[in-house]
């Protein structure tokens, strides 16, 4: 008994292998296989096209909330779900991470720091669809800053700063005015999330209104993604 047990474990070690093996070289096939036009399609409709039908001249902000806005809603939904699972388990009586002794040059340095996060997050999500950044990198660097003063000067001064309760209000204003654009679509006789099918003013491209949805949609996804991180990280380093 106790030697078919082994056989079958070493059987079921090999087929995972196996399995592994399997799907490694599926995937390199089609990696390699990517010149082919038939799978090039898409991706050439979206660098031919993706202006004149967004109006974002950042294709990839283009291909994130108009082309694959659904996916985009999904990537939201995951942080969201992350956020306020944590927040249901703050306990929190004590923090793990206590504010931390350094000289003035390092305080000066960071209270520098601040203001050209703040500015620098700002800029990567308002102009997200017309230069490189996006709402999903601006959002990280405005968690940047409430994670930099818990680090430095301790949980309890970064939530005196940034209360959790507005944090979360925040994320959820950005999660469901995500929503709320997307139904604008719908309301204009389109699809949910659809904003070149709808008719709404695509501008000029380049300008800092236009790209129909897409700027409101960056607007919502970083702050959304800001508070989130905040949330999350004060989360993770408290411990009861």
């Amino acid at each position: 008994m106790n030697r078919t047990n082994e056989i079958l474990k070493n059987l079921y070690k090999i087929g995972l292998v196996v399995m592994l093996a399997i799907f490694l070289l599926s995937i390199f096939y089609e990696m390699h296989n990517l010149d082919s036009d038939r799978k090039r399609y898409l991706s050439e409709h979206y660098i031919s096209e993706g202006v004149q039908e967004t109006g974002a001249i950042n294709l990839v902000a283009s291909v994130l909330y108009d082309y694959r806005g659904f996916d985009t809603l999904g990537e939201v939904t995951v942080i969201l779900t992350a956020a306020a699972i944590l927040s249901f388990l703050v306990p929190i009586r004590k923090a793990a991470i206590l504010s931390n002794t350094f000289t003035i040059i390092v305080d000066q340095t960071i209270k520098w720091m601040i203001p050209f996060l703040a500015v620098l997050g700002g800029y990567l999500i308002l102009f997200g669809h017309l230069s490189p950044g996006g709402s999903f990198v601006g959002g990280v660097v405005l968690a940047i800053i409430p994670i930099l003063l818990t680090i430095a000067y301790g949980v309890e001064i970064s939530e005196y700063k940034f209360k959790p309760s507005k944090k979360k209000l925040i994320e959820d204003i950005g999660a469901v005015g995500f929503i709320l654009l997307g139904f604008l679509g719908v309301l204009t006789g389109s699809n949910f999330l659809a904003s070149g099918q709808a008719n709404f003013g695509i501008g000029n491209a380049g300008e800092l209104i236009s790209a129909r949805l897409i700027p409101y949609l960056n607007v919502m996804i970083g702050i959304k993604v800001g508070a989130g991180l905040a949330i999350i990280f004060n989360s993770l380093i408290k411990e009861k």
